[in-house]
């Protein structure tokens, strides 16, 4: 008998094929439920990978247990070696090991395959996801009812947000483009998008929740700018939840992208029942966009506080609350920080699932008590969910750099500008992070991007100018950026910058300063303040005292 033989039938007698053959279907079948199920409820990627070697690293365990051990009706027992003299097994012996071997080669060859086809198939949605951008809908109502349109646009947005497979492009990115008279292609290329959502909508009587209203949207392929959706929603407002979900769902099929069950619960969830909660709930959104003003940022608080009033169940008006409330008290507008704890408590017992409150209460570690690890770990959490949320991302970036981890700093921003590319704020954010790190070269790119975007800006032209100096001390040069900012810009405004244009043109910008007077155009707080900052360079401090008590 040959030795390859005698493997075969001690493999057999030990049951060591078996139990690879079976421990291979196992796996099988777990890993197939787990790729099934673990998307549909939301877990991280790497909980799957977890999964697949956890049962890869028990395969070589399972083989060498049944080698050593055998299973018998009083136990489990050490399995004997063959003794001297034994009569051999039964021919049939070699064939069941045979057949053995073959099933676990057949079960290999399977699981090779599916794992092969699911790396294809993460590849192609990660490389291919449709680029959509949500144009701000037309107001064709009155017009007190604008921020109505803008609040349709913005839930419509953060549904089709929620859908795997499909990228969409921050809500700042696509407010730029409000009343543009730009065509389809030339949005789609600068936003890098393959398709464009739009459209109308008009109430019959502003802020009445018996009012009807009539949307109108439409989905534009930018490659030939043919219209692949259009409808018309006629309905009461008692239903805009309903007309948002179906948009959402239309543009959803339209682009072929199969919803997870989850996915079409989201769709279709409705935030509250009470209409007038609303109302002050989309009117306070209205007024946070305009957050950095104080009296803004107030107002957006108060809206979201009658709107909880109105409805105590409303958990996406509490999350907007407690975001809203620890701004105010990051701002030193408010020393009530337990309050925007309160509202992000409602928030997590009504809605804990719902990005907007992952949000809310990582604004709340990162503005309010500051704990800046716990603030990464819930925004990571968030873009768990969302992996598109430019917001996120942007905040994440933040933090790393806060850090000092420079390079993750870096990947989270881009990210973020690749899906908000016109949002000002995330392109100084990077533009500062590379300058910071001393990479002048692509922080002036970034700079330069910035001006593009908003040429009459004249900070963005004193920045470039600066970084020149950073980089290289080319004086010329940077006079040169700020000599374009004064085509571009109101030039009182442009000698405010005191550092670096007293470092760029020494006594001439001195004399220049002088010579300016309110006459200019100037608001008196900015002409006091660049006197003062001026003076105290020049060490002259009874003046700057003077102009800064101005």
């Amino acid at each position: 008998m040959s030795r390859f033989t005698r493997l075969l039938r001690e493999l057999e007698r030990r049951r060591v094929v078996r139990v690879a053959a079976v421990y291979a279907v196992v796996a099988f079948v777990v890993w197939q439920a787990a790729d099934i199920a673990f998307p549909a409820l939301r877990l991280p990627e790497w909980t799957l990978t977890l999964v697949v070697a956890l049962t890869l690293l028990g395969f070589p365990i399972a083989l060498v247990l049944a080698w050593a051990f055998d299973v018998t009706p009083s136990g489990v027992k050490r399995t004997e070696p063959v003794a001297e003299g034994a009569p051999a097994r039964e021919q049939s012996s070699t064939l069941v090991t045979a057949a053995w071997l073959t099933l676990f080669a057949v079960v290999v060859v399977a699981v090779g395959w599916i794992v092969l086809a699911r790396g294809q198939r993460q590849a192609l949605e990660s490389g291919d996801q449709q680029k959509l951008v949500v144009l701000p809908f037309e107001n064709l109502g009155a017009p007190e009812d604008e921020y109505f349109a803008d609040g349709l646009t913005d839930e419509i947005t953060a549904r089709l947000a929620d859908l795997h497979g499909l990228e969409v492009k921050s809500r700042q990115s696509a407010y730029a483009y409000k009343d543009s008279e730009l065509t389809a292609q030339q949005i789609g290329a600068e936003l890098d998008v393959a398709y464009i959502l739009e459209g109308t909508v008009q109430r019959e009587r502003p802020g009445d929740p018996a009012s009807r209203v009539r949307v109108i949207p439409q989905l534009i392929r930018v490659a030939d700018d043919a219209h692949v959706l259009a409808d018309t929603y006629d309905d009461e407002m008692s239903e805009i939840f309903r007309v948002q979900s179906e948009i959402a769902e239309q543009v959803a099929q339209a682009l072929d992208i199969t919803l997870l069950e989850p996915e079409r619960r989201s769709l279709r969830r409705r935030p509250t029942q009470n209409l007038e909660a609303y109302e002050y709930y989309l009117r306070g959104n209205e007024s946070w966009r305009q957050s950095f003003w104080p009296v803004a940022a107030r107002a957006a608080a108060d809206a979201y506080a009658r709107a909880v009033e109105r409805d105590p169940d409303f958990a996406v008006a509490y999350a907007a609350l407690s975001r809203a409330r620890v701004w105010l008290h990051f701002r030193g507008l408010s020393t009530d920080l337990s309050s925007a704890l309160a509202a992000l408590d409602e928030a997590t017992r009504l809605g804990p699932e719902l990005v907007e409150t992952q949000m809310a209460r990582g604004y709340y570690h990162y503005y309010g008590d500051q704990d800046y690890g716990r603030a990464l770990e819930v925004f990571r959490a968030a873009l768990r969910r969302q992996p598109n949320n430019a917001e996120a991302l942007g905040i994440v970036g933040a933090i790393h750099r806060r850090q000092g981890v420079w390079d993750e700093a870096i990947a989270s921003v881009e990210r973020a500008v690749e899906l908000d590319p016109r949002s000002q704020l995330l392109v100084a954010m990077l533009a500062r992070t590379y300058e910071w790190m001393r990479r002048y070269r692509e922080a002036e790119r970034h700079w330069d991007r910035l001006i593009a975007i908003e040429p009459r800006n004249p900070s963005f032209y004193a920045a470039k100018a600066n970084n020149i100096l950073l980089d290289d001390g080319d004086i010329k040069r940077a006079r040169g950026v700020v000599r374009d900012a004064s085509s571009q810009v109101d030039p009182a405004s442009v000698l405010v910058f005191v550092r670096v244009l007293l470092r760029l043109f020494g006594d001439e910008y001195a004399a220049g300063l002088d010579r300016l007077s309110l006459g200019h155009g100037l608001d008196t707080a900015r002409y006091f303040l660049t006197k003062a900052q001026f003076n105290a360079q020049r060490n002259q401090i009874g003046s700057a005292r003077a102009y800064y008590d101005s």
